[in-house]
């Protein structure tokens, strides 16, 4: 669990990390390369985080600024913002921040966000698609319409893009487990948020793209199927 801290004050990023060590229902554990004192450090650090906390008054670039410019890379990492003043609130609003925490932040308020967004990410992971150091691209679980086997790794299709990966298909398989996602053959693990419906022995995904279902696989399918149904209510 990767977390960074944009604050400009010094004295507020240290007792903003303290607080955040102590009040996150998850290990974690922020270093100082982790804490950036404006928007240009950290979007020079080139590094992912799953977890952003966000000063809204920064000098130069803002807060919200610094949140669109995020977004326009990645749909993944979450984001609170920490700000003295509710009216960026409004501003902030396409981000998709997970909660405006008022300064000066409290304890109790604090572990609510931290909680809210642990039960979020338990649900809807965070997954490396490519399997590159380099040139990571990094979803969410529920982003994944369906994984392809391919000659040289897999082919991950998203609504927004497909991306190739050297990953393989069964390291998805496990990594995603059997609730949101099931394998419908040798070469495909679809999503079932996706499914549309099923003929005879092929699934029809969201956008009208058709996947085969192994015959041998329809039972545990419907099964499967019912099971997801039943948790997603």
């Amino acid at each position: 669990m990767r977390i960074a801290i944009v604050e400009d004050n010094a004295a507020q990023a240290t007792e903003l990390v303290q607080m955040t060590e102590t009040c996150a229902p998850f290990a974690c554990e922020i270093g100082e390369e982790d804490i950036f004192p404006d928007a240009e450090a950290f979007l020079a650090s080139r590094r992912f985080y799953d977890l952003v906390l966000i000063d809204c008054l920064l000098p130069g670039k803002s807060g919200v600024e610094l949140a669109r410019e995020l977004r326009q890379e990645n749909a993944v990492t979450s984001i609170i913002f920490v700000t003295a003043y509710l009216e960026y609130a409004a501003e902030g609003y396409e981000t998709e921040a997970l909660r405006y925490l008022l300064k000066p932040v409290t304890e109790e308020k604090l572990t609510e966000a931290l909680s809210f967004y642990a039960q979020r990410a338990q649900s809807d992971r965070t997954v490396e698609l490519t399997g590159s150091v380099k040139h990571p691209v990094f979803v969410r679980s529920s982003q994944i319409m369906y994984i392809e086997a391919v000659k040289r790794g897999v082919v991950v299709r998203t609504e927004r893009e497909t991306v190739e990966s050297v990953r393989s298909l069964a390291q998805f398989e496990t990594e995603l487990g059997d609730v949101y996602f099931f394998r419908t053959q040798r070469r495909f693990l679809v999503g079932f948020r996706y499914i549309e419906k099923r003929e005879d022995d092929t699934l029809v995904m969201r956008g009208g793209e058709r996947v085969k279902l192994s015959r041998r696989r329809i039972s545990a399918f419907n099964r499967a199927m019912a099971k997801y149904i039943r948790m997603s209510k």
